[in-house]
């Protein structure tokens, strides 16, 4: 048991988004044994993006803790100590998780019976424990005590989707296990958005083998409108609802004739709905009631936020990549970084539905800047350039080196004009503040072409190269801006 308060905390970690909602970071207490702790937990934890600490007495952090674990050997001891833990706990509103190293399964209800919230057995249940606590962060307060046991079903919902690692699995993991947990035959997910007339399914309890085919949404009524609500759909009787009424000139919907009751929830990750979660029951089955919906609610609610987690690793991952891949000179990334970023962002815009743009810069004269500086100069000009766009650019921007002189950008979630200021922002930084070479009167200006996702032309992320060198031609047949952009 630590005797002080201690933060087990780096600044790199400080800096990290945690696994909860945007701009908050989790605190985990940990205390007891600890010599009976896993080996790295505390590690772990922090490369996961919680904040954690250690502490003999919980009141004396300055902050709320999200969840509290405690390490021991067994239970079958003294457990005056820890029920002094667990209360004060409680009186923070936080979870508590018990690791036992040395314990037996009677030791699972000890922990019960002292007011925890979860007891994990290790080293056997070990492999999934970082798994196991951020399922408990990212849904509501789930305890065995709650009303009806629903608590302790939406936690096995959670586990169950917690435990697949890509973003169509745990989507598959969600409609099977709603299907289980509420007794619903039919479970389904599409994704899709309000500018379009398709969908795509990914996951259908009713069509198991269904893994992600165009639909049509003329027959997903309830999901088209939950999506464009923002809010869920909940049709107690499908076939007197309005939204299921048949379009004159086409026949009747198969659901409408198929189904009696449906309810449909807007799948939202990043605070952006890319999707919807639709429950329908046919007849003789029994109906959805509001408190299956709102069972369903809590659960799609919790997988989004699993999914900004799954979100935030893959940047993590991408950050240590591109580390390995920077190219010496710049210290930008290399072709390899930048075609991998580019796959990512391309399908986390064909996901989430949103723009990205590439923007390939080139210098302009460069033949000039060695004849005048030499070759060393033209490179310290050329590692100048790199430091600046690096400094200028967003945190989810990235910049590699595209050529001998060219730099290729990639900002998400930035339309033409976006681009076009941010072209105009690095150039009014060229200066002899920004580039130290340029004192010796040797003028670095830049030539820009712009591509901007989505486009009718681009159909794989390889289109976009020939779009934007193309952009970069049109930019250099310009005498004044010197900006083109994809036809």
């Amino acid at each position: 048991m630590a005797e002080v308060v201690r933060f087990i905390d780096t600044s790199a970690a400080l800096s990290r988004p945690g696994p909860k909602a945007r701009g908050t970071r989790p605190l985990i207490v940990l205390l007891g044994d600890h010599s009976a702790r896993p080996d790295g937990l505390e590690r772990d934890l922090l490369r996961a993006g919680f904040q954690v600490a250690e502490a003999d007495d919980i009141a004396q952090l300055p902050g709320r803790p999200a969840l509290v674990i405690a390490t021991c050997a067994t239970l079958s001891g003294d457990r005056t100590h820890l029920n002094e833990a667990f209360t004060a706990a409680r009186a923070t509103g936080a979870q508590v998780v018990v690791l036992i190293s040395d314990g037996e399964p009677d030791d699972l209800i000890r922990a019960a019976e002292a007011g925890a919230d979860e007891a994990i057995l290790l080293p056997a249940e070990g492999a999934l424990l970082l798994t196991r606590l951020r399922a408990r962060l990212v849904a509501p307060r789930m305890t065995l005590h709650g009303p009806g046991g629903s608590d302790l079903k939406l936690f096995e919902v959670l586990q169950e989707v917690a435990t697949e690692l890509h973003r169509d699995e745990m989507l598959h993991a969600l409609v099977r296990a709603l299907a289980v947990a509420l007794d619903v035959r039919s479970v389904s997910c599409v994704l899709h958005s309000e500018a379009s007339n398709t969908g795509r399914l990914v996951a259908a309890t009713d069509a198991p083998k269904v893994r992600d085919i165009d639909v049509d949404l003329e027959k997903w009524p309830d999901a088209v409108a939950a999506l464009g609500s923002g809010e869920t759909v909940f049709i107690r009787d499908v076939n007197t609802s309005p939204l299921f009424e048949p379009i004159p000139g086409r026949a009747a919907s198969a659901a409408a004739v198929d189904f009696d009751t449906a309810a449909a929830i807007a799948l939202s990750p990043l605070g952006r709905a890319i999707g919807t979660v639709v429950l329908r029951t046919k007849r003789g089955e029994s109906p959805l009631t509001a408190g299956a919906v709102a069972f369903a609610e809590l659960a799609v609610a919790a997988t989004a936020r699993l999914l900004e987690a799954d979100d935030r690793r893959g940047a993590i991952s991408r950050r240590q990549a591109i580390a390995a891949h920077v190219d010496p000179l710049t210290g930008c990334g290399t072709l390899d970084a930048l075609d991998r970023r580019i796959r990512e962002e391309f399908e986390r815009a064909r996901r989430y539905d949103v723009n990205f743009s590439l923007v390939l810069l080139d210098v302009d004269g460069m033949s000039l800047i060695n004849e005048r500086l030499g070759r060393d100069g033209g490179h310290r000009v050329l590692a100048d350039l790199g430091r600046l766009l690096q400094r200028e650019l967003r945190a989810p921007d990235f910049v590699a080196r595209y050529g001998g002189e060219e730099f290729l950008l990639l900002l998400p979630e930035t339309d033409l004009e976006g681009a076009r200021l941010t072209v105009n922002r690095i150039r009014e930084k060229l200066g002899p503040a920004g580039l130290g070479e340029l004192h010796l009167g040797v003028r670095c200006r830049l030539t820009a072409g712009v591509a901007v996702y989505p486009h009718a032309g681009v159909h794989k992320p390889e289109d976009l190269f020939a779009m934007v060198e193309q952009a970069l031609l049109a930019g250099k047949a310009q005498e004044v801006e010197r900006i083109g952009s994809a036809a």
